[in-house]
């Protein structure tokens, strides 16, 4: 995993955690529910991945069949690693092909 990565969870379709690393607590259903209607206003599809801009901090997202891999990182994390990192765990956990 990427050294940026503060916190991080995955979990099943239902929003339950299945693993996580420094006691996050994270919850990712009201993320994907804006993105989600962000995208459908914009006449988009459904959003795969994320990441959110906090100022301190960056919040990343992938989702794929329902399972979802979150993580809040550093400021300055890069982007296409911790995406990278966050569908490899997805993957290695059971989930996402891609």
């Amino acid at each position: 995993m990427s050294t940026s990565i503060r916190r991080a969870a995955l979990m099943d379709a239902e929003g339950h955690v299945e693993a996580e690393i420094g006691g996050t607590g994270l919850e990712a259903s009201g993320l994907w529910q804006a993105v989600d209607d962000a995208a459908r206003l914009l006449g988009r599809p459904p959003v795969h991945q994320c990441e959110v801009g906090l100022g301190d901090a960056l919040v990343f997202a992938v989702r794929d069949g329902g399972r979802s891999a979150v993580a809040v990182t550093d400021a300055d994390a890069t982007a296409g690693l911790v995406l990278y990192d966050l569908r490899h765990a997805l993957r290695s956990s059971g989930g996402a092909d891609a």
